[in-house]
Formats: C-alpha cells, sequence, structure tokens
C-alpha cells in the first residue's frame, strides 16, 4: 500500500546488506502507511548532506557501517540534527552496546535479527514520545504545576545479582504494611523472572494473559489474572513461557501498565538486570527507578555507565534513587566511596541479611515475613516509609 502524504519519513543508514533489505520490505512492502522510506543511505563523506536532502523524521541507523562507526555516526548525526529521531539497529539485545548507542544519542535501539512487527512497533513508540515532548512544550506556558502521591515505582539492577528482586518483593509488602492500600507487584523481569518462585506462588496466569486486552483492561479481568498474596499484596507475574515472553511488545506493555495505574495506589515493579526496549518502556512509566547496587566494582561500573546514559533519556532530576545493598559484605566498598563514583546521593543503604535472604527465597517466604526483626527487613520497611512520603510533580493544563 502506498505511502500517504501524512507518512513520517525515515532514512536508513548502513551497509547494503540483509538488515537493508528487511528495513525496505517492511516500510515498502506491507500495509503500513505510518511510515514512507524516502532513502537508503550506504555511510560516506557525503551522508550529512544526503539526509539532509531527503528530509527525514527518523533515521534507521544499522551497526553494520564499514569502517566507520557507529557511535561517531550517531554522535555526529545528533550534533548535526537535533530534531530527527535516531533509532539504532544493534547486533542482538547486547545491553553494553545498547547503553553505549543511546549514551550517544540514540532515542531508541532494536536487537537484530528483528521482526517486522518489532520495527514497526519500535518506530512507533518513538513517535508517540516525540508527539508527547512536543505537545508537553506546546502546552508549557498554560500548564500549571501540582504535587501528587508517587504511584509506581520500578525496581531495577544494571547487574545481575544484585538483589532486585528480593528488594522489590519486600518494597512491595513494606509499602502495603505502611499505607494499607491496594499494592500490585508486577514481574517485569519477562525473562527468567522468580516472583512466583520467591513468593510460594502456583497459578498458571501471568502478564501474558492481559496482553489481548492490553488496550482495555477492566476491573474483573485484572482480580481473575493477579494473585492475592497472603502478605497482602497482588502479585502480576511474568510469563512462565520463553516465547511468549519474546512476544511482548513496548506498546502492549505500556498499555498494561498505564491501565493498572488507574486500578492500584501503588505498583511496584521488578524490572530486573537486562536492558531492551521493554525495560525502557518500565523505567519510562515509573514515578522512581530505584536503581540497585552492591558495594563491589563490576557493579558500581555497571551502575556507573546507566546512571551516564540514562541522561539522554531526559529523565527529572530526582526520578533516579539509588539504593545500595549488602553494605557491609566482605571486603566492600566504603559508601562514601560509592556516592562519590556514582556522583548520586544514596537513598537507602540495605544491610548485608546473610544466610537469611537466602533462606527466605528458597522457602518463598518473604523476609519481612520469616524474619521481620532482621536488619535488612528493617532497613527495607524504612525504605517504604520513605518512598510514601515523596511526592511526584506534575503539570496539568491551566482552566
Amino acid at each position: 500500500m502506498a505511502a500517504t502524504n501524512h507518512s513520517i519519513r525515515v532514512v536508513a543508514v548502513g551497509e547494503s546488506n540483509a538488515t537493508q533489505d528487511q528495513i525496505v520490505n517492511t516500510l515498502e512492502g506491507s500495509a503500513q502507511t505510518d511510515f514512507q522510506l524516502v532513502d537508503v543511505i550506504v555511510p560516506n563523506e557525503n551522508l550529512v548532506r544526503d539526509i539532509r536532502t531527503a528530509d527525514p523524521k527518523i533515521i534507521l541507523i544499522d551497526y553494520q557501517t564499514g569502517d566507520q562507526s557507529i557511535l561517531d555516526i550517531i554522535d555526529d548525526l545528533t550534533l548535526q540534527f537535533p530534531g530527527i529521531a535516531m533509532i539504532a539497529i544493534i547486533p542482538g539485545n547486547d545491553p553494553i552496546i545498547a547503553q553505549q548507542v543511546t549514551l550517544a544519542g540514540a532515542r531508541a535501539f532494536i536487537g537484530h535479527p528483528f521482526t517486522q512487527m518489532n520495527l514497526l512497533s519500535t518506530m512507533r513508540r518513538v513517535v508517540d514520545l516525540e508527539k508527547r515532548q512536543a505537545h508537553s512544550s506546546f502546552l508549557a506556558p498554560k500548564q500549571e504545576e501540582h504535587y501528587r502521591s508517587l504511584k509506581t515505582i520500578a525496581v531495577y539492577g544494571p547487574r545481575g545479582g544484585v538483589g532486585s528482586s528480593t528488594i522489590a518483593v519486600n518494597m512491595a509488602i513494606a509499602l502495603q504494611e505502611t499505607t494499607n492500600q491496594k499494592v500490585l507487584l508486577v514481574g517485569g523481569k519477562l525473562f527468567f523472572g522468580h516472583l512466583g518462585l520467591m513468593l510460594n506462588i502456583h497459578t498458571n496466569n501471568s502478564i501474558a494473559d492481559l496482553i489481548p486486552h492490553a488496550s482495555q483492561l477492566d476491573d474483573d479481568l485484572v482480580h481473575d489474572v493477579v494473585y492475592e498474596h497472603v502478605s497482602g499484596i497482588d502479585v502480576l507475574l511474568e510469563p512462565f513461557d520463553f516465547q511468549i515472553a519474546q512476544g511482548i511488545r513496548p506498546q502492549d506493555l505500556y498499555n498494561i501498565l498505564t491501565g493498572l495505574q488507574r486500578m492500584y495506589d501503588l505498583i511496584v515493579i521488578d524490572a530486573g538486570s537486562w536492558l531492551n526496549e521493554n525495560t525502557v518502556t518500565i523505567l519510562d512509566i515509573a514515578d522512581r527507578i530505584l536503581l540497585v547496587t552492591t558495594p563491589d566494582l563490576a557493579s558500581l561500573h555497571d551502575s556507573k555507565r546507566f546512571i551516564e546514559m540514562s541522561r539522554s533519556l531526559d529523565y527529572q532530576n530526582g526520578k533516579m534513587l539509588v539504593a545500595l545493598n549488602r553494605l557491609g559484605m566482605e571486603g566492600g566498598v566504603k559508601s562514601a566511596d560509592i556516592a562519590s563514583s556514582l556522583h548520586k546521593e544514596l537513598f537507602v543503604e540495605i544491610p548485608d541479611g546473610g544466610s537469611k535472604v537466602s533462606l527466605s527465597i528458597n522457602r518463598g517466604v518473604p523476609l519481612l515475613i520469616r524474619y521481620p526483626r532482621n536488619a535488612t527487613s528493617k532497613a527495607i520497611q524504612n525504605l517504604g516509609k520513605r518512598l510514601v512520603k515523596l511526592e511526584v510533580l506534575e503539570s496539568v493544563e491551566a482552566a
């Protein structure tokens, strides 16, 4: 189907290969009319001139760029064309490369190999974000600022094994105990999530059951899918099937989370440690990101890189809160040195819980329930009390 006059102009940059053929087939051979591929450019000394002539709104940049580094190209084009959204195509879902291209200026990334649906959904999400930013800027003079209570918290650890899932589980319980409100724990770690194991939940329901109804969630449907845990929180588990998890699109995830926000007072999302489009969607939608790190150099290195990368995501000051887990572990880096290295104040320091943390996980009984007087439990309880006192600044249209 031919593109319309309202189609968004797209340029593809990269070596002539199967990836470019797939882009051409997706944008020219499918029934979509949202995008119009106006040029396919092999990187050369005239790249800037050719892009200026093509006048695109989106640039797709393949990691296969010949002798030139994709990072150098993105960095240069960001300076030359700050108003054009760039999407990087990277090999697989390598978190290091994903961080690098985002830090260089890419608005989003997609792992290769990809499907037509993956490519189109990523492009549509970028367009949606650009429109929302433009709309917000246009309305700025007519906006009034208001504060509201914190609603959604994403728990994320750039390095696996730092205890982000343990903190998410127990923090959700702490929030419910503190507020006595409706609290939902969401398994946002779509691959290899362990919430069911950690909470001893036996059910076949998961977030995948909401995908067909993502744009029209209702209370009865959500009530049928979530699990009512004995602690008082509701739990929406991650998918059990790897292939189903692969099929979850960022737009579906966005629709589900915004729908759930209307039904719950507080939502805690276990975002895991992987960094892909769905993770970025979770982090975007969260009011606060609890960045979990541990006092070892590898974890601090990854946390520092993520903090640097996040600057390109235009997050408001204060959105990211650093949680130092396993304080006091043998051979650990000092707290003062950690704050200095990350250039971020530590929001909370959680003592090393030792063997009791492992015992609680193995028995499927959360630490706050099994060992409420443990130093780790007390620290997480205090974390919950601090979080409920936070407020979120938002703009609403003036009357």
